[in-house]
């Protein structure tokens, strides 16, 4: 029985190899190695691999004649039987392979730089989350994404970012995606790219302009900025419910705030900084009026 033990060298030459991406050298060594005429093999075989058609009547009826016949002795050969098994199995292990993804995740407090396999770098801010399919990238350049990231795309085939709230597809330039739960927001640093939400509304953004998404409508935004300020670790914002400001100190800082005792709909504006809890809190609470109270990783907010 065939039995994919898959060390991490092995897992980037086979990724490359079926993405046609090896280098002739890479090609060479990858030949090399024990396991590659058992991946050939497997891949021919895929190739002529077809589901068997199926009568649901035909199939019922057969049972039941077979059912009414003398039941006769059977002699199993087993060993052809154990070959078909294994077969199967590893049929059913490379088509897994096939459809695999790779997830990347950046916890609150923290952030991650990531190398995508087209060269693709995209940072990934406090509590984000990202993943794409692990095979054939370079025929279907596709992330998924929940958080917030900033994306250097390099030349190419087009490239799409899905989120639950919209789409937004590119060729190559810079771009911040950030999908907070209801909050959708696109700020383009370089080049070009097309907005899609949910609802099929539509914007293209070049360089300095932005939208997000209100009321199902996306509206414009202008960007001044040559990078997204979180990643200089500031966060700001413009008339912010005070919610959204507190949801993003406990991304950035892996905090609970008990906020039963105040009022989250007031507005805010300014920002604060993501290097200093202290001066964080300071920053947001103090001009809003609240008292808080530290106890480890929870903050108990009140009214003054």
């Amino acid at each position: 029985m065939l039995t994919f033990m898959l060390n991490e060298n092995e897992n980037t030459y086979l990724a490359k190899w079926l993405s046609n991406d090896l280098s002739p050298e890479e090609l060479e060594e990858f030949r090399n190695m024990p396991e590659y005429d058992d991946y050939k093999k497997i891949i021919t075989g895929l190739e002529y691999f077809k589901a068997p058609s199926f009568d649901l009547k035909e199939s019922l009826e057969t049972t039941v004649d077979k059912l009414d016949q003398p039941r006769k002795p059977k002699v199993i050969k087993l060993k052809p039987f154990i070959y078909a098994i294994s077969a199967a199995a590893s049929i059913v292990l490379i088509i897994g392979l096939f459809f695999n993804t790779v997830t990347y995740t950046a916890a609150s407090g923290q952030q991650l730089a990531i190398v995508l396999p087209d060269g693709s770098n995209i940072e990934l801010n406090a509590a984000t989350t990202l993943s794409h399919k692990r095979f054939f990238w370079m025929q279907n350049r596709e992330v998924q994404l929940d958080g917030e990231a900033f994306f250097r795309v390099t030349s190419g085939s087009t490239f799409t970012v899905t989120t639950n709230l919209g789409t937004i597809e590119v060729l190559g330039t810079q771009f911040n995606v950030k999908k907070r739960e209801k909050e959708f927001r696109v700020g383009c640093y370089e080049g070009k790219v097309r907005v899609s939400t949910i609802q099929n509304k539509q914007k293209i953004l070049q360089k300095g302009q932005g939208v997000v998404l209100q009321d199902k409508q996306l509206l414009d935004e202008r960007i001044i900025d040559s990078q997204p300020l979180w990643k200089i670790g500031e966060s700001i914002f413009n008339s912010a419910p005070l919610k959204e400001v507190l949801d993003e100190l406990e991304r950035q800082y892996s905090i609970t705030f008990i906020r039963e005792n105040i009022d989250q709909t007031k507005f805010f504006t300014g920002g604060f900084n993501n290097k200093d809890v202290n001066i964080a809190l300071e920053s947001v609470l103090i001009p809003m009026g609240i008292d808080y109270t530290i106890n480890g990783s929870k903050i108990l907010l009140s009214t003054q």
